[in-house]
């Protein structure tokens, strides 16, 4: 029925060009002054309707390219606008970056300024405790309303003990550490002796002792008043200062790094490091042993094992002896811990009583005090030397950075 209707469609088409033709023919049979163009070209009817059938072709082709030209403008659209959304997402993402470290910075700004402060608590706390010292006492005990913990601390500040690795919490990840060492617990190398303490000190730090002459010579001269050099020393005239541009300070030394300034000495021989030599053990340094305060006399009931062999007629088995014997129960912090006097101290240690000059038990008129503070993982630390007479509790000497 199909195939039907299709034929008839074109013997209908083929009707009307036959019809066509012969309406076209006509006027050039009767007269060709009523039609003139036409009649310049045989062909002139076939000619308009296949003139006809383009124009409609081109209609239909001009149709198909615009619309072709519309999905190529489309196409151009889309990727420009995935363009700008490109671009705003790194504009966005990159806000969102920078606001990420400047509430990073500023997290780490407020921690930094907590944890200094807690140090500073810390630095508080330490010259409260040296108040308290000079009001306690054994024969009379605590007080009801007393802390317990604190009146023992004052206590073994009293004696001369050392307070290690105090911690006080604020609140969780906020909390300050203390420690706090009697000055006197370090030799002063301001008044070391030339001849056998100095040469003590070295050899504990681990320098060669072929080196001793010069570097002992050269801290004297640098401490001396006149500027006659020693034998292997050196005064302001020296290659060593000229050139550097400075002389000798003719005055004893305001603290242990100064020695970086004279000649002959190291930074491994006064921090530590690595050996001088191939062979020999790493430098441990002076500095750990060493102070610019006090008196000259050693705190036996705070001193290292360390220091204690830098004394003279000490070795390792009165060491280790005079550290046994002042916990005698072997419990460290109880409220009989230390010795009591210099004859408490000789007569419980093999320590000579030749070193009668060189010890004492509880002087703590300079003390080290040692703080870190830490909040959420940011520490800030403090390290000084608070001075006090029994009435006066003020820092002679201070330092704050990230670590004390």
């Amino acid at each position: 029925m199909v195939a039907e209707e299709k034929k008839l469609a074109r013997d209908g088409d083929f009707q009307a060009l036959e019809k066509g033709k012969a309406s076209f023919s006509k006027p050039w049979k009767t007269s060709r002054s009523t039609f003139p163009i036409l009649g310049k070209s045989r062909r002139s009817g076939f000619q308009c309707l296949e003139n006809a059938l383009a124009w409609r072709a081109t209609l239909r082709r001009g149709r198909t390219e615009n619309c072709t030209s519309a999905s190529a403008r489309g196409g151009s659209a889309l990727i420009v606008v995935m363009w700008v959304l490109l671009i705003l997402a790194l504009l966005v993402s990159s806000m969102v970056y920078d606001m990420h470290i400047e509430a990073s910075l500023t997290a780490y700004q407020r921690n930094r300024t907590q944890a200094q402060q807690f140090a500073r608590a810390g630095v508080e706390y330490a010259r409260y405790l040296l108040w308290k010292s000079t009001k306690v006492s054994l024969m009379t005990g605590a007080a009801n309303d007393e802390d317990p913990d604190i009146y023992l601390q004052a206590i073994r500040i009293q004696r001369g003990l050392s307070l290690t690795n105090y911690v006080h919490e604020f609140d969780e990840n906020q909390k300050f550490t203390l420690t706090m060492i009697p000055e006197q617990a370090f030799r002063n190398i301001n008044r070391l002796n030339a001849d056998t303490e100095w040469p003590l000190l070295l050899r504990q730090a681990g320098i060669p002792e072929d080196l001793f002459p010069e570097l002992v010579d050269c801290a004297l001269d640098w401490m001396d008043g006149n500027d006659t050099a020693r034998l292997n020393g050196a005064e302001s005239d020296d290659d060593f200062y000229v050139q550097r541009g400075y002389p000798t300070k003719n005055a004893l030394m305001d603290s242990v790094e100064e020695l970086l300034m004279v000649k002959g000495w190291t930074k491994p021989m006064v921090f530590g490091g690595p050996p001088l030599r191939d062979g020999d053990d790493p430098l441990t340094g002076v500095a750990p042993l060493c102070t610019v305060w006090g008196d000259g006399r050693i705190n036996v009931n705070a001193a290292s094992r360390e220091v204690l062999l830098t004394l003279p007629t000490v070795d390792e088995t009165v060491a280790d002896d005079i550290i046994a014997q002042r916990t005698p129960d072997n419990t460290e912090g109880t409220i009989d811990e230390g010795y009591k006097n210099n004859s408490d101290i000789f007569a419980r240690t093999r320590a000579s009583p030749a070193l009668q000059g060189l010890l004492t038990s509880s002087e703590h008129h300079f003390m080290r005090v040692i703080v870190r503070g830490e909040c959420e993982g940011v520490h800030s630390g403090i390290r000084c030397v608070m001075w006090n007479d029994n009435k006066r509790f003020q820092p002679v000497f201070w330092r704050e950075g990230e670590e004390p």
